[in-house]
C-alpha cells in the first residue's frame, strides 16, 4: 500500500479520511490508549524524523479502525492551535513534549492538550492547567544539567563529590555564609567534604530543605503530571541528614533526623517516617539499574527515565515480579534491557517508533 505521509499541520489525505470516519460515528468516547497513540504519531510527524517504513506504519495504523481515524481528525480539528508553516521541530524538544504529553494519561486532560506549532514550525507549546514548564524552563537555564539517559560526576569547590544521574538539573549556589545545592529535578548523590569556615551545606527542593552532617546520601526529585502530588526522596549512606519542609516556620523548627541506613520522602506538609534503606535504589551511582522483586510497571516506569521518548507498560503484565541487575553504561543500554525482559518475561516489545515503546504480553 502506497500512501502519503500526512503534515500535522495540514492533515493531508489521512486527515480527509478522518473526517468521512468521525462523521460515520460522534460519539466523544475515545480509549486512552489510541488517544496516546494518535498523539504520539502527532509529535513524531511533527518532528520531521520521517522514513518510508513509518509512512507505511502510520497509513497501517490509521486505516486499522475507525477510532485510530477519529482520533486523528480530532487532533486536527483543533484548529486554530494546531497551525504551521513546515510543520517540523526541533527533534529534542519534540521528545520532550511526546514524553509530557503520554504522561497526561486522563483521556479528558490529554485531549485539552492544546499543541501548535508556531510560525516555521519552530516551537511547540502545551497550553493546560498544571502543566510543568515552570520545572523545565528552571532546569533549561540551570547551572548544571545531564540529559537523558547521561550520568555525570564532578567535584565542587569545597572538595565535595557530586555525582548526577539521569535528566537532572540544579543550581550550584557557594558563597561566605553557606553551600547550597537547588535542585530543580533528577537526582544526585552527594558526598559532602569538610569546609574550613565551617559553612554548612544545604540542599534545596522545592519540597524544602536537608542539611547533612559529615555524609553521603542521595536526593531524587521527579515532576509528576500532577504537580501536587510530587514530593523529594532521600536516601541516606553515610551519616545522617536534617530534613525541613518548606511550609516549616522559621530557621528554628522542628527537623526530621533520617540516619545512615535510612530513607525518607517529604513535601512541602510533612515528612514521612524514614524507614530501612533500600540498596537497589543506590545502584544508579555504580551504574547499574537494580530490581528486587519488583513490580514490571514500576521497572518500566524507572527506565523510562534513562530514555527519550515514552516507555509504557501494559496493565495486563504491570503485576509482574522481576529480580535482576543490567548496567547502564554502554551503547543504548536501555534496548538491550527491554531485549532482556522480552527474553526472561512473557512480554514482548512494541515500538511505535523509538519514542513511543509499550511492554505488553506475549
Amino acid at each position: 500500500m502506497s500512501a502519503r505521509f500526512p503534515s500535522p499541520a495540514n492533515g493531508g489525505n489521512a486527515a480527509n479520511t478522518a473526517n468521512t470516519a468521525n462523521t460515520a460515528n460522534t460519539s466523544d468516547t475515545l480509549p486512552d490508549a489510541i488517544v496516546e497513540q494518535a498523539i504520539g504519531w502527532y509529535v513524531r510527524l511533527a518532528s520531521g524524523l520521517r522514513d518510508p517504513q513509518e509512512q507505511s506504519a502510520f497509513a497501517r495504523w490509521h486505516d486499522q479502525h475507525p477510532d485510530h481515524a477519529r482520533a486523528w481528525q480530532r487532533l486536527q480539528s483543533m484548529g486554530q492551535q494546531l497551525r504551521g508553516t513546515s510543520g517540523t521541530v526541533e527533534p529534542a524538544v519534540t521528545r520532550a513534549t511526546l514524553g509530557h504529553a503520554a504522561s497526561l494519561s486522563a483521556r479528558r486532560r490529554t485531549l485539552k492538550t492544546l499543541m501548535w506549532i508556531g510560525a516555521g514550525g519552530t516551537a511547540i507549546y502545551l497550553v493546560q492547567d498544571q502543566l510543568l514548564w515552570r520545572s523545565q524552563l528552571a532546569g533549561a537555564w540551570a547551572d548544571v544539567r545531564t540529559a537523558t539517559g547521561e550520568r555525570r560526576s564532578m567535584v565542587l569547590a569545597d572538595g565535595s563529590t557530586l555525582l548526577m544521574n539521569t535528566g537532572t538539573a540544579l543550581d550550584v549556589r557557594f558563597d561566605a555564609g553557606e553551600r547550597r545545592l537547588v535542585l530543580h529535578r533528577g537526582e544526585i548523590m552527594v558526598a559532602t567534604a569538610h569546609d574550613a569556615a565551617r559553612r554548612p551545606f544545604v540542599v534545596a527542593t522545592r519540597d524544602g530543605t536537608l542539611t547533612p552532617v559529615g555524609t553521603r546520601f542521595t536526593v531524587r526529585r521527579d515532576e509528576p503530571a500532577d504537580a501536587a502530588a510530587g514530593f523529594t526522596a532521600l536516601g541516606v549512606s553515610e551519616g545522617a541528614v536534617e530534613v525541613r519542609t518548606a511550609n516549616s516556620t522559621g530557621s528554628g523548627s522542628a527537623a526530621t533526623l533520617v540516619r545512615a541506613g535510612q530513607q525518607a520522602r517529604f513535601t512541602r506538609e510533612r515528612v514521612d517516617a524514614p524507614e530501612a534503606l533500600r540498596e537497589a535504589s543506590q545502584s544508579w551511582t555504580d551504574g547499574t539499574l537494580t530490581a528486587e522483586g519488583m513490580p514490571l510497571a514500576e521497572f518500566i516506569a524507572e527506565l523510562d527515565r534513562y530514555r527519550p521518548g515514552r516507555l509504557r507498560c501494559d496493565p495486563e503484565v504491570a503485576g509482574l515480579r522481576i529480580t535482576g541487575a543490567w548496567p547502564l553504561d554502554g551503547n543504548d543500554p536501555t534496548e538491550r534491557i527491554l531485549e532482556s525482559l522480552a527474553r526472561r518475561l512473557p512480554v514482548k516489545v512494541t515500538r511505535l517508533t523509538r519514542y513511543w515503546v509499550t511492554v505488553s504480553a506475549r
